[in-house]
């Protein structure tokens, strides 16, 4: 909801008409609500209860700073699950890589998610300081399926990518010297994952996972659609552009809305360069 990112918005009804439009379009299975930070927008359960009016399953990604008192409503207008990002466990570590102090409130809601859902995921972008040990001790104790993702150059992270980019395979490496055992599970393996389970537990308890969209991109295997605040439908993460859908719903043009959707999805392809020039903020994960 920052006015950097998107200084220009559509309202709530042309959103949840545009989402209705991609849903008749093509075959829409999951949606997830993300940004920015979706829990600064002031419509966001009524955002969850029409989503979940189009498809059967409807997941958010939030920082979680905001997110625990607005979980039972969250729940009751159909979310499914949530993912939570946290990059760090210590607090000076945590405000350093958030840009904000919260991380309490960010351990609060995960375990009153936890509590809600049965199941949560945590985000955490790979650095080079990252703890990735102590992310994965304190997956294990919370029961909590851990995802580190590779550092993408989008945005700011484009200066100095080659210096704070640290392969999945040198993260697995950390979390063996630190004496934990991961067995690579491939039956385990979502979309945009690859997951391990963890020595010693339970794999329905905990595991991690490593999103892997520098060293071993998904491209290919990619059926993502992004529609933005803006009312631009993007194909590909990397897609700075999108198509503009917002001009003709506007107009009264509802065919002309479902031949830009279509003629999108119909060329989707990977992207030629794997760098974005906008900030990640501005199109979600």
């Amino acid at each position: 909801a920052d006015a950097r990112f998107a200084p220009e918005r559509a309202s709530t009804r042309e959103l949840q008409a545009l989402a209705t439009a991609i849903a008749d379009a093509v075959p829409i299975r999951k949606i997830r609500v993300t940004g920015g930070e979706p829990t600064l927008c002031d419509d966001l359960v009524d955002h969850v209860r029409h989503a979940r009016s189009l498809v059967p399953e409807v997941v958010m990604t939030s920082n979680g700073v905001l997110l625990e008192p607005l979980l039972p409503a969250l729940q009751a207008a159909g979310l499914n699950r949530v993912t939570i990002s946290l990059d760090a466990l210590d607090p000076v570590r945590f405000a350093a890589v958030a840009r904000r102090p919260g991380l309490e409130r960010v351990l609060a809601a995960i375990r009153a998610a936890k509590s809600a859902f049965g199941t949560v995921k945590i985000n955490a972008v790979a650095l080079p300081d990252t703890d990735y040990a102590g992310l994965v001790r304190f997956a294990m104790a919370e029961g909590l399926h851990l995802r580190f993702i590779e550092l993408m150059a989008i945005g700011v992270a484009r200066e100095g990518h080659a210096t704070a980019f640290v392969p999945a395979e040198e993260q697995r490496a950390r979390i063996h010297a630190a004496g934990i055992r991961l067995d690579e599970c491939p039956e385990r393996d979502e979309p945009t994952s690859r997951v391990w389970t963890i020595r010693g537990t339970a794999p329905t308890c905990a595991t991690v996972g490593f999103i892997t969209t520098v060293t071993q991109p998904f491209c290919a295997t990619c059926d993502r659609l992004r529609l933005s605040s803006q009312g631009r439908l993007h194909t590909c993460l990397m897609d700075d552009a999108g198509v503009d859908l917002l001009t003709p719903l506007r107009a009264g043009q509802p065919g002309e809305v479902r031949a830009r959707i279509r003629l999108a999805v119909a060329g989707k392809r990977p992207p030629a360069v794997q760098q974005r020039i906008g900030v990640m903020a501005g199109i979600g994960g």
